[in-house]
């Protein structure tokens, strides 16, 4: 996996936008920012999944996923998708987008 296959993931999704945030390629959905390459040529992205979600995505996949803090905050996933399982990849990019998307939009995948 690369990070098109992540871009194709996301940019997927209902009323998805791509753009720069902070120099890096990044996510939103009505304006909530949901996933953040680290650049193009990383193979890692942080996906903002509530502490709930990041949680139980580090402890059921620590080889691929790990706390991101931030300001003493538990903020995202840091997820390696170099060799993560493409089925996982869009559920977790999917999770992270149904957690910043309102309720109209998530009933769109329901």
């Amino acid at each position: 996996m690369d990070a098109a296959a992540v871009r194709a993931v996301a940019l997927g999704l209902p009323e998805v936008e791509e753009y720069d945030h902070g120099g890096l390629p990044a996510f939103r959905v009505r304006g909530s920012r949901f996933a953040t390459l680290l650049d193009a040529e990383s193979s890692t992205v942080n996906l903002m999944l509530g502490e709930a979600g990041i949680r139980e995505a580090t402890a059921a996949w620590p080889e691929h996923c790990s706390e991101r803090w931030f300001a003493g905050r538990l903020m995202a996933a840091r997820v390696d998708f170099a060799d993560i399982d493409p089925g996982l990849l869009r559920e977790l990019v999917t999770d992270a987008w149904r957690n910043r998307a309102p309720a109209t939009l998530r009933r769109l995948l329901d």
